[in-house]
This record gives structure tokens, sequence and C-alpha cells, in this order.
């Protein structure tokens, strides 16, 4: 876990290993988000309201549960895009009655179950339709410097908004998808590398587009120097099957590497073949992961948020695993679960349904 300088704050408490002790860092504020554009993009806007921000990227809500029970040290923290859970919600109250000021930022579907369970003095902010980088923007109260970035954040998260259509008006839209595309493709160069999303977010902090920022465009273009994108596009192309408006990538045991596009390349194939809803599944022994997009246009000239059909593939998903899963949630458009492996049949069964 690297803090907002892009350094290790952990000197340890009673001689634990980093991996298992208490940590302090004495800087007040702690951002708890996950590491991708939304991601980066909402750490760029705490780091542009409060430079001494601490930002850790986690991967769910269960390992921001870890994180926070081992920061002993600060006085307020926010989290943002982290679906609420009964866990998450028991140890945030943990901590607000502690003394610290507590603020849950989120646009998953699951979160208002929950939200009835975190403590009164505890600041909620749930929406959907935006992705969490815009929620964030608009609760720090930030200027027009930043706008844009909330734009990018929208086109990313398929959330096509009156920010993006005014943010299209403004740059062009030519320049919002380009700017949008060197963001999500750097992160991927190194999905484990959160030295760089710090860096990056510092350095959109002050209102630079991604394009501005070296580091950025110079893995963005060993990206596409590499052909990176084409490469996943093809090995996807090479292994989906199509039904009902589904496309469906199904992976075994032995998963080829997509190069860190995984959903995102196969909502392209999906888009090619006029598909409603991508499916990436993940299989394992006993519980498989999966992955759902809506294929959607994202010009909100065109289209509702919900692309005008009844399309909910959050709520499909979260009425899915009450009944079989283990746990699952997302918004209109984008949506994952756990599974036992033993639902599959059923669960594309279903989907083919709905769809």
């Amino acid at each position: 876990m690297l803090d907002g300088r892009g350094e290790d704050p952990r000197p340890l408490e009673g001689g634990g290993s980093a991996g298992s002790g208490a940590w302090r860092d004495e800087r007040r504020v702690h951002l708890l988000t996950r590491g991708n554009v939304d991601g980066i993009v909402t750490a760029a806007f705490y780091l542009a309201r409060m430079p001494d921000t601490k930002v850790s990227y986690v991967t769910s809500s269960s390992s921001a549960v870890d994180l926070l029970r081992r920061d002993l040290s600060s006085r307020e923290f926010h989290l943002v895009d982290l679906g609420l859970t009964p866990k998450l919600a028991k140890t945030l109250n943990l901590k607000a009655k502690a003394g610290a000021r507590v603020t849950f930022i989120d646009h998953h579907q699951q979160s208002p179950e929950h939200a009835g369970e975190l403590d009164p003095s505890i600041t909620v902010m749930l929406a959907e339709g935006a992705s969490a980088a815009a929620m964030a923007h608009e609760h720090l109260g930030l200027n027009g410097h930043t706008s844009h970035l909330a734009a990018l954040a929208d086109y990313v998260e398929y959330c096509p908004t009156i920010r993006l259509r005014d943010a299209w008006r403004a740059h062009g839209r030519a320049r919002i998808e380009e700017e949008a595309r060197v963001l999500d493709f750097s992160w991927r160069l190194q999905v484990e590398d959160d030295r760089f999303r710090l860096l990056a977010a510092r350095r959109l902090a002050a209102g630079a587009w991604p394009s501005e920022v070296p580091d950025i465009m110079r893995r963005y273009l060993q990206v596409r120097n590499e052909g990176r994108w084409e490469r996943a596009l093809e090995r996807i192309r090479q292994r989906v099957t199509i039904k009902h408006d589904v496309a469906v990538l199904d992976f075994g045991r032995r998963k080829p590497s997509l190069f860190g596009f995984g959903s995102r390349a196969l909502v392209a194939v999906a888009k090619e073949e006029e598909c409603k809803v991508a499916l990436l599944i993940n299989r394992r022994r006993e519980l498989s992961s999966v992955s759902m997009r809506g294929v959607v246009a994202l010009d909100p000239a065109e289209t509702s948020a919900s692309d005008g059909s009844p399309l909910n593939l959050g709520r499909f998903v979260d009425g899915f695993t009450r009944e079989h899963g283990v746990i699952g949630g997302g918004h209109p458009q984008s949506a994952g679960a756990k599974i036992p492996t033993r639902c599959v049949p059923l669960f594309l069964k279903e989907i083919y349904g709905y769809v």
C-alpha cells in the first residue's frame, strides 16, 4: 500500500511485518478506493482538495475492511466506489464510534440496501447513473479545472450523463474518448502498480489531461506499440460464443492473458457482434467469477442511463446471488459476482432469458 506521495507509509508497531502489522501515519485523511480509472480520478480529486491525503487502492469491500482494521492513526476516512456490505458497515461504525469522521460515497446498487446499517454520524452519498469519481467531485465542491476528469470517468464507467454531454460540447467528443482511452490503457500495463496510480493521480490533481502527463503517455504508448489491445480483441474473437444477444467468454483453469483488458475488450467484441450484454466467466473448482457489461450507446442525447431497456445487470446479479451465489451486485450496465461453479449453467440460462 502506497500513500498519496507514492511512498510506503508503514512503520510498524511491535516489529510486525508489512503484510500483517498495524501501521501508523500521522496524516489525518485516508481515502480508500478502487484501482481503475474511476479510482485514479477519485484520488486526483481528493489530492486536489487535500494534498496530504493517504490513498489506498483496494480490490473489494473485504480488502477495505482489512485495511481499515489495521489503520490505527487516521482520524478521517473516505470510502469511494466500494459496495456496502454488512461487514464493511460494521467496520465503518466502529471507526465512527471511536471518534473518526467517515464519508461513504458509492454508486453500486447494493449499497442503499445496507445504508440503514451505518451510524448516523457517517456522511453518506449514494447515487446511480454516474461514476463514483464524479460523485466525489461534487462532494468535494471542486471547481471547473478538474471537471473534465469527471467526464472521463463517466465515459469509462459507461455512464451517459449530462456532464459527459457537456464535456463533448466543450472539448469535442473525439478528445474525450481519446483522453479516456489514454488513462484507461495506461494503468493496464501493470495492473498491480499502485505507485503509478498514485503518481498519476497527483499530476491529474493539478487539472492536467492524461495526455499531458508524461508517465501516463509513456505507458499508454507502450500498450499501443505492443499491440496489446488488438491482441486481446483477437484472442476474444477466437474464443467468444454468441447466444441470445449475449457474448460469452468462458475461461476454465487455463486462462489466456488478455493483457489487462478483460471485460473492456469483451465489450468491444460484443459491440461488433451487435450483442446487448458481454459476459466474462472465470471458472474454478468451487467458485467462479462472473463479470457483465451492457453494450450501450454513451451519447446522452441518444440514450437514457438504462438505454431505453429494462435491462439492469446489477439487479439481475444481486437477485441471482441472493438465491444461488456468494456475493454480487453492481450498476445497471456493469455487474459482477462470485457464484458456485455448479450454478454457472443456471446463471447462463437465466441471463439468456433475462436479456
